[in-house]
């Protein structure tokens, strides 16, 4: 993988903040990541599946299938995974703040997959929303000084919303793109704002899948933009939205 910039997109949408590279060829240093480290990185993975009562929330079924080839993937590119099931907010917390904590000195990067119920900003952990700013500002370059610098890429499979995307016949299209204040970030989330996200309940979400078969086929040879460019491309075009659920 490659290169994040400073920025946000949807749906697949991605987003970056600065260049990222996970395994580099001899190009131009200025636009690269360091990459010779010990690690390429940690990555962690929340996966949310059952929801109390409280919450008004269904089961995601479907989302273990994610967890599933998220770890494979990123695990074939070196990183060392931890999956986390059924975490409450609190739980979300402490396990983010505790990574942010660590000594990513010997990283080159980090890497966070959040599989859950969401809304517009918000994240679902099994007994309510967390503001997915609380999540992400842990990892910021001042408040975990060993990751400043360094390519910190979000995945967010979640709804963002209620609306449902008509879709439109179109010959081109281009994806706007929000620049954060804070550097080194990419968050790609798996629809716009306001809209749902959809899942097979069988064989996972569209947008997890299409970053799993992307990554897997283009992990080392191109750009994350790149990679994230034939995502959305992917999730637009090849699937469709019968019989699937939201979230």
């Amino acid at each position: 993988i490659a290169k994040p910039g400073n920025g946000k997109q949807s749906a697949g949408s991605s987003s970056a903040s600065a260049p990222m590279d996970v395994d580099a060829k001899p190009q131009s240093h200025s636009f690269r990541y360091r990459l010779d480290f010990p690690r390429i990185g940690q990555c962690i993975i929340i996966n949310n599946k059952n929801f109390d009562r409280s919450t008004g929330m269904n089961q995601r079924n479907g989302t273990d299938v994610d967890a599933g080839n998220a770890m494979r993937v990123f695990k074939n590119l070196g990183y060392h995974v931890k999956l986390y099931n059924d975490q409450t907010v609190d739980q979300i917390m402490n396990v983010l703040t505790a990574a942010s904590k660590e000594d990513h000195s010997n990283s080159a990067s980090f890497v966070c997959i959040l599989l859950s119920h969401g809304d517009e900003d918000l994240f679902f952990g099994t007994d309510g929303s967390v503001a997915l700013k609380h999540l992400t500002s842990l990892f910021r370059g001042d408040r975990c000084k060993s990751l400043a610098g360094k390519p910190k890429l979000f995945f967010i499979q979640a709804c963002r919303g209620t609306n449902l995307d008509p879709g439109i016949e179109t010959d081109s299209g281009t994806d706007g793109v929000k620049i954060p204040v804070e550097a080194d970030f990419l968050y790609a989330f798996s629809t716009a704002p306001g809209y749902y996200s959809w899942r097979n309940t069988q064989t996972g979400s569209w947008f997890i899948q299409s970053v799993c078969d992307m990554i897997s086929k283009y992990g080392k040879e191109l750009e994350i933009l790149h990679i994230m460019t034939r995502v959305n491309h992917k999730v637009a075009v090849e699937f469709e939205s019968a019989s699937n659920s939201p979230g």
